[in-house]
């Protein structure tokens, strides 16, 4: 008799379940803190950080296990790369306003700097955080056990923010989690910005999807049930129909090309099978019955959903318009003058934090007043890639992309297919970031992490 792939009896080691229930501990109160907006979650969530990398060191010490140095290494380089630019500030401000300041005579252009040391430890506190627990996560060495247990617990726990977010929509849909008024309607639940929520679900959705696919495996190849494939998939659809509600129309876009290729793929596997396994008529049912609610859910999700849809629809197809008759769309020009900025400074950078007092210097006519003044300060370049170069050059995202793109390595030699999608889903953040800024927003830093 065969046994399963995840069968493992060995128990969690305490530097899993100790670890393990801190990183959710900080995922959690992160997300329900408008998602890490709120003024007093930094400094929980960097405290909580710090104990849980001490935790996480002083177990495996005890438990007679080397200190992972290399798992820390990049938080170590990127405070280095911050506390010198705390020392050597570059600019200083002259008059309250937008891009009103005036380059330091003592300042050392060739070392990091900053402009705004206040701003500067608001933007650099999430990074430290997700630097210290994924370098917790390494240290305690977990386990596939650990990682499916934990990543279920992570899957459980954003069901439960799209949960409350559907009644708070209910109830007000004008009032962030019941509470904060947003003009705008742009938030969903306890994320303030409608993408911010899209690439959080992007990365459940991919999440969900790999344990299908895991389960779907395991069916294939005759030592699993093929209805543990439903609950995956169920959620995924699920958390996709969140989406038209705050208006995100690249998280829709994305999430529906998920899906779709998801049910290709998975169509497929089914097919290439069915010389192999024979389906019982429970599953059948069962199958029926979750294709049938994924229909119907869709259907009442857009029917619920066909003002926003057509809104937004609207929108776009302005927007093509405005492409097809020669006009910029923003996010290209915000893209473009954000990388002229960056090439004044392409080693070191501005200084993290800096972005919204230089960007006015390189900004274009867009966003301006009838003499070229901006009407208002840009806060991000809406492309996480090009705003990190302009703020930390290419020495910070050496920094910051050499240990993803290890850890990337390390996945695509997997054989486990929800480690693959895990993998999947950091890539497609990856690319988010070129069109928004889903890394300055620490709810999906953290779960990204």
């Amino acid at each position: 008799m065969r046994t399963s792939e995840i069968s493992d009896p060995i128990p969690f080691s305490p530097n899993e379940k100790i670890t393990g229930i801190l990183v959710f501990i900080t995922v959690v109160i992160t997300a329900w803190a408008l998602a890490g907006s709120a003024r007093w979650v930094s400094s929980v969530f960097m405290g909580l950080s710090l104990i849980t990398a001490v935790f996480a060191v002083l177990i495996a010490k005890r438990e007679g296990q080397r200190f992972n140095f290399k798992a820390f290494l990049p938080f170590l380089l990127f405070t280095v790369i911050v506390s010198i630019g705390m020392l050597n500030p570059s600019y200083a401000e002259v008059q309250k306003g937008i891009a009103v300041w005036a380059p330091r005579d003592a300042w050392l252009p060739w070392l990091p700097s900053v402009l705004n040391r206040t701003v500067a430890i608001e933007e650099v506190l999430p990074w430290l955080s997700a630097f210290l627990l994924g370098a917790a996560l390494r240290q305690a060495d977990f386990g596939p056990r650990a990682v499916r247990w934990l990543w279920s617990a992570l899957l459980v726990h954003g069901l439960l923010v799209a949960a409350a977010g559907l009644v708070f929509h209910l109830s007000d849909p004008m009032l962030i989690l019941g509470h904060f008024y947003d003009k705008y309607g742009y938030h969903f639940s306890s994320f303030i910005y409608r993408n911010h929520w899209a690439a959080y679900v992007i990365l459940l959705v991919t999440l969900a999807l790999g344990f299908s696919f895991s389960a779907l495996r395991r069916w294939a190849r005759e030592y699993g049930r093929l209805d543990a494939v439903l609950p995956g998939l169920c959620i995924a659809v699920l958390l996709g129909l969140t989406l038209p509600i705050p208006g995100s129309r690249s998280g829709i876009v994305i999430v529906s090309t998920l899906l779709i290729g998801a049910s290709l793929r998975g169509g497929w596997i089914l097919w290439n099978a069915r010389s192999r396994r024979l389906i019982s008529n429970k599953h059948r049912i069962g199958v029926m019955i979750t294709v049938s609610f994924v229909v119907v859910t869709i259907g009442v999700g857009v029917l619920f959903n066909r003002a926003f849809i057509q809104r937004h629809w609207d929108r776009t197809i302005s927007q093509i318009h405005g492409i097809a008759n020669g006009q910029d769309e923003l996010r290209v020009s915000l893209t473009k003058d954000t990388v002229r900025m960056a090439l004044d400074r392409p080693v070191l950078g501005w200084g993290i934090g800096s972005f919204r007092y230089v960007f006015p210097k390189y900004q274009g006519d867009y966003l301006s007043d009838d003499q070229g003044k901006p009407i208002g300060q840009m806060h991000h370049a809406h492309n996480d890639w090009a705003e990190m170069w302009a703020e930390t050059g290419f020495l910070g995202l050496l920094v910051l992309l050499a240990p993803i793109a290890i850890r990337l390595r390390d996945i695509g030699r997997s054989r486990s297919v929800l480690s693959r999608w895990g993998g999947g889903a950091v890539i497609l953040i990856l690319v988010y970031a070129l069109v928004d800024f889903p890394f300055h927003n620490p709810a999906v830093l953290f779960l990204w992490v």
